[in-house]
Formats: C-alpha cells, structure tokens, sequence
C-alpha cells in the first residue's frame, strides 16, 4: 500500500449515486462536514494533500486553503488548522482516508447526493474506500 504524491485531487467515492453519478467530496464551508455531490471537478471539490510525516497527509479544500479537514461531530469537516492529518493509502479497492491513529475510516453511509462524509471503523466495503483523481494546476 502506497500513499498518493503531494497533490491537488478530486476525491470520489468507489460506489456510483443511484443515478450513475460519481460522488465527490465536496467543500460547503468553514465547520461544515464535506459532503459529496456529482463530480463537476469544479474549485469546491478539489483538496490539496501535502505531507506531514512519513505517514499522514493534511487535506485543505483548494477553494478555502487556510483550513485544514479535521475529525469534526458529524464526519470529515475543515476547520481552523490544528495539525489534523490523515493516513492515506493505496490498497486494489481503492483509496483508505483513516485517522493518524488508523483505526477510523471516511466512508458514506449511504452513497446519495449531499451526503455527509462519516468517519467510522472500516467495514470493508466500498463505500469506504475513495478514488483519488490528479488534477492539473
């Protein structure tokens, strides 16, 4: 398992929307959980990732780049920095976005339209795991 290169990514969801659609993150705001929404790739859904360590990225939303995503009370929300990272790995199935601790995993709870992005342990499946499209500065 690797970890993607330091980076501007739209991130998407393994499961389609019931309409067929890609789901990717989405930035809505300061203190609110991302959210995903069909892929457009437009500023609000793309994040930097950027070292921290060996092990743990930061992710700032492009389009609010003095904030960085941290564990918020209803999933993944940016915020004001506070050193939150992230480890991010490669596996066959996709993207794990976990904890630095590695025990909690971003997933959807269900793959809709507007839904939170849920931290929670990993259930193995693909809504917990993310894929991690390049895009071009």
């Amino acid at each position: 398992m690797s970890r993607p290169n330091q980076g501007s990514y739209v991130i998407y969801n393994r499961v389609l929307s019931p309409t067929g659609d890609k789901l990717a993150i989405t930035f809505t705001g300061q203190n609110n959980t991302l959210t995903v929404t069909p892929m457009t790739k437009s500023s609000n859904q793309v994040f930097n990732l950027t070292n921290n360590d060996t092990n743990t990225m930061f992710v700032v939303p492009q389009s609010s780049s003095g904030l960085q995503v941290g564990w918020g009370s209803n999933g993944a929300t940016p915020m004001t920095p506070g050193g939150y990272v992230w480890t991010i790995k490669s596996s066959d199935a996709g993207y794990t976005i976990q904890d630095g601790g590695m025990s909690q995993n971003w997933h959807l709870d269900k793959a809709a339209n507007n839904a939170n992005v849920a931290i929670a342990a990993d259930q193995g499946n693909e809504r917990y795991r993310w894929v991690l499209e390049p895009v071009s500065q």
